[in-house]
């Protein structure tokens, strides 16, 4: 490596971590590890608002369905959608629509694609539905957009992109292993390198095989991976096709023995959290099988992380649930990667359908596969709970690193809460402690803690405090120093 190259990567990891370091610190309640000392209090995912459905198949190259994946970008307050659509022949391709108010969304003609004799549509070109589309802040311009996708008979392979809809291929594969689902790709600036979340295979002590999520770092996505077959390797396709990923990396994310027999995950839709960099948060799509290893249905399940590899469900309650029977998401939904950050609320976007996994035959006869909206609040994904009788707990210490303390909280009409700040050694520190501290009762994203003395905390500036809440009914998504 030249000293210019040496400098140049040592320059971005550097920018790279001041940014991250930057950003507003959010006590999230993502690992269980920061509440301590707990009585009367519980962890729990809340779902979103299932609200509207924005995009429906109602064009020819839609017509079996909307398929499983999708992605959505926010650009300078336009958003950006890439799905996967499949046509009566069962041919698929990544489409592209776009809205701004994240509601009303149109199916622009690219002029791109040659369908049928037109190019009056909203095709990509892009042909092989296994990825999702991110901006690469370190590729040169024209090669602005990327998606690492699966391709039978070579691996994993990158496109490339000035505007995300011109699309050309690298010619060499990133890795020669196959990963037949949405694989996730994004730079990490905590960890200046690429992350990549992959589809494995693992054969259970039932001899049965299972699907599982892997996860690598790599520094290019133009270096191949000096990783490839083995002894070992599943064939799955056949032999004229790449074999499945199974040990060659580290598995973060698999159906335990919490789970119900024949159960695994088909995604995981990971990503870090864009108001705070220092989390990752997960919506996997946990599979239930009836019958064959493709057939079952499928809901998104919530799961978080501290370092993108060490996941935590909590009460493993389903976060984006399925509908009543006969219902446009009765059988299926999906969580698709990217949070729009709106206000107060986070806006997602997941598919749902009506028929199960495998069910070709339902699809032919019904067109399938919608895109709902999804409403969550800001930090809402888990919260800690409060008994109705009464609960309390301290948490990990952490850095005072504001002037006044804001929560993001809900304690209903008929709840209530209270903070203290606890020094060191566990002991009240004079003036914040929770008896002096005002009762809060409010539903707000920044409700401002006061004590009798007020709640100004500049002189503790600096200093390592924990905190101590006690409240009833109430449910504590975040707390923040500003």
């Amino acid at each position: 490596m030249t000293m210019k190259l040496f400098w140049l990567g040592l320059t971005v990891l550097l920018a790279c971590s001041s940014a991250v370091e930057a950003m507003p610190l959010r006590h999230l309640f993502l690992d269980p590890a920061s509440v301590r000392d707990a009585e009367g209090v519980a962890l729990h995912v809340n779902p979103p608002q299932r609200r509207e459905i924005v995009i429906r198949p109602d064009k020819p190259w839609e017509q079996l369905m909307i398929s499983f994946y999708l992605t959505v970008l926010d650009e300078d307050g336009k958003l950006r959608m890439w799905y996967i659509c499949r046509d009566k022949q069962n041919r698929p391709n990544v489409a592209y629509a776009e809205s701004r108010d994240g509601v009303r969304w149109t199916k622009p003609n690219l002029g791109i694609v040659d369908y049928d004799g037109s190019k009056e549509n909203n095709l990509t070109g892009l042909t092989t539905f296994e990825g999702v589309v991110f901006r690469d802040p370190n590729a040169p311009v024209r090669e602005r957009y990327a998606y690492l996708t699966h391709l039978w008979t070579e691996g994993m392979v990158r496109f490339h992109s000035p505007d995300g809809l011109h699309w050309q291929r690298d010619k060499t594969p990133l890795l020669r292993l196959g990963a037949d689902t949405q694989n996730l790709t994004f730079w990490d600036e905590r960890l200046g390198k690429y992350v990549l979340y992959l589809r494995a295979w693992n054969r259970a002590d039932n001899k049965k095989l299972y699907r599982k999520v892997v996860r690598t770092e790599v520094t290019s996505l133009t270096t191949p991976m000096d990783v490839g077959p083995s002894r070992k390797s599943l064939y799955l396709w056949g032999k004229e096709k790449v074999p499945v990923i199974g040990d060659e990396f580290p598995t973060v994310f698999a159906a335990d023995e919490k789970d119900p027999p024949d159960s695994d995950v088909y995604t995981i839709s990971a990503q870090p959290y864009p108001l705070d960099l220092r989390w990752y948060v997960g919506f996997p799509s946990m599979f239930q099988r009836e019958g064959r290893t493709s057939e079952g249905r499928l809901e998104v399940h919530f799961a978080g992380s501290r370092d993108g590899i060490t996941w935590y469900r909590y009460d493993r309650k389903p976060y984006a649930p399925l509908g009543l029977a006969g219902s446009e998401c009765a059988n299926m939904t999906f969580m698709g990667p990217g949070l729009v950050i709106r206000g107060d609320e986070i806006w997602q976007y997941g598919t749902g359908f009506h028929s199960k996994h495998g069910d070709m035959e339902a699809r032919k006869r019904k067109t399938d596969g919608v895109i709902y909206r999804y409403v969550q609040r800001v930090d809402g994904f888990v919260s800690l709970d409060f008994d109705a009788a009464g609960g309390r707990c301290v948490t990990a210490p952490v850095k005072v690193d504001g002037t006044h303390l804001l929560l993001n909280v809900d304690t209903t009409v008929l709840g209530q809460l209270r903070v203290g700040l606890l020094d060191a050694e566990g002991k009240p520190i004079n003036g914040f402690s929770t008896d002096d501290c005002k009762l809060i009762r409010t539903n707000s994203t920044r409700a401002e803690v006061s004590w009798t003395s007020g709640g100004d905390l500049a002189t503790l500036k600096g200093r390592e405090v924990r905190l101590s809440f006690t409240g009833s009914r109430a449910k504590l998504y975040s707390f923040r120093f500003e």
